[in-house]
């Protein structure tokens, strides 16, 4: 482990960062189709229920105070075991950086840069991943900590402006809950962006006090701030026109007039949502690097940080070959595929730690 600290805002803006991420744009749009008016209620039950899930690992947190997510499945299993455990979390891992990169191709091909080739912009954002990735987590940190008020303040600018074409009538009329809609047909997002809790407890250990705490407040914040975001496309573009677009959010902010002289703002959300993005993949890129390095005795993390970067370029390319296979997946799998690193894992741990315990006394 690095010698690093990290307080309890920095923490907290990792969380909520990596939370929004590419569930600021991609899952909106998905939400209104399933739910109609009463999407904006998707976000805060579905973060309420991941959080729950994610008490699991938080338990095995405190009970494994000081150690990272590694460390803990070593000390449970034993070394054999736990090694099979971490090389299952360390694929996820890079799972999850292929998928956040495959969304970034989508949405930069489809909206800003449609004539680039799509991995050129995982190639660049994975430089620099790889890049923050040697320098540690106390850069990736500061750097987070760095985009907080900028950020705060492009929130409040946009919700400010698009109050202003603000209609009442798109949440009318006011019929009866469509329960499928906001349950069943919703429920992928408890697994995305809200079941990576495993990802966190890498830096459990860093963090000076209640890591445990901090994070359950950021898996809120975040899940009240795609809430809202949620709640503010209806009442701006309708659940009709909100249900057919790929982004409706990036729509939303072409349309958007600050003045005459001042429009298409689109640009400057994109790059807000990048910064998201980019926080998200220097997060989970680190947090896969250092559980190789620890897994097998690997001192310096750029000799595994640059291999690695392409290997997960090469899982982005091959993941979906359009958006509309990425939102199928990510609503007839996803929830799966995440139940076994948030749920069976730790659940396995803590029957096995109970088990230990009560051997020894």
């Amino acid at each position: 482990m690095e010698n690093a600290t990290l307080s309890q805002r920095q923490f907290l803006s990792i969380v909520i960062f990596t939370t929004i991420s590419t569930a600021f744009y991609l899952l909106p749009g998905v939400l209104i189709a399933d739910a109609k008016q009463y999407a904006w209620l998707v976000p805060i039950w579905t973060g309420f229920a991941g959080v729950g899930i994610s008490l699991l690992w938080l338990y095995l947190a405190s009970q494994y105070p000081k150690v990272d997510l590694f460390q803990i499945s070593h000390q449970v299993l034993g070394r054999v075991a736990g090694k099979i455990v971490s090389i299952f979390l360390i694929y996820q891992m890079i799972l999850i950086c292929s998928w956040v990169i495959n969304n970034l191709n989508d949405f930069m091909t489809i909206t800003l840069l449609t004539h680039t080739t799509d991995w050129v912009f995982g190639a660049c954002f994975l430089m620099i991943a790889v890049y923050s990735t040697i320098k540690g987590i106390e850069a990736l940190a500061r750097t987070t900590e760095f985009f907080v008020p900028l950020l705060i303040l492009m929130i409040f600018l946009f919700f400010s402006i698009a109050v202003n074409v603000w209609d009442w009538s798109h949440f009318t009329p006011v019929s009866e809950i469509d329960w499928e809609g906001v349950f069943p047909k919703s429920s992928f997002m408890i697994a995305f962006p809200f079941m990576d809790a495993f990802t966190f407890i890498m830096i459990f250990p860093y963090v000076k006090e209640k890591p445990g705490l901090v994070y359950l407040k950021g898996s809120l914040i975040g899940a009240l701030f795609l809430s809202a975001v949620t709640f503010l496309i209806i009442g701006t573009l309708g659940v009709s026109r909100a249900s057919h677009i790929a982004y409706p959010l990036y729509t939303l902010s072409q349309e958007l007039e600050l003045s005459p002289f001042l429009e298409h703002i689109e640009g400057g959300i994109s790059i807000f949502w990048l910064i998201f993005v980019f926080i998200k993949l220097m997060f989970t890129f680190y947090c896969a690097v250092t559980g190789i390095a620890q897994t097998f005795n690997i001192q310096h993390r750029g000799l595994i940080s640059v291999p690695l970067a392409i290997v997960i370029l090469g899982f982005s390319q091959s993941m979906h070959q359009n958006i509309i296979e990425n939102i199928e997946w990510m609503k007839k799998y996803i929830l799966q595929q995440e139940s076994l690193v948030s749920v069976v894992i730790p659940a396995l741990l803590i029957v096995v730690h109970f088990i230990s315990r009560r051997r020894r006394t």
